[in-house]
């Protein structure tokens, strides 16, 4: 019985220290936190032009979401089915 706690023992300390040792695995480059550049900020395009809203037209988020997506997908109205 000493001996089997023994055993237990000792496997559970080399489990444990194997965890601290490095391996070829785990070494990697690592990006270094003094060589970080800001990025440039977010500019407005100088051609970014919104068109006015008109009265009283159709709302673009109203009306049939199947339709909307076949027109997103394939530029227009579907296609009639064959006979």
């Amino acid at each position: 019985m000493k001996r089997i706690s023994f055993l237990a023992t000792a496997s559970v300390a080399v489990l444990a220290l194997s965890g601290c040792g490095t391996t070829s695995i785990y070494e990697r480059d690592r990006p270094d936190e003094f060589a970080v550049t800001r990025s440039k900020p977010i500019e407005v395009p100088a051609e970014f032009i919104l068109p006015a809203p008109t009265p009283n037209a159709p709302r673009p988020q109203d009306g049939d979401t199947k339709q909307q997506v076949l027109d997103a997908m394939f530029g227009g109205a579907a296609p009639a089915p064959r006979p």
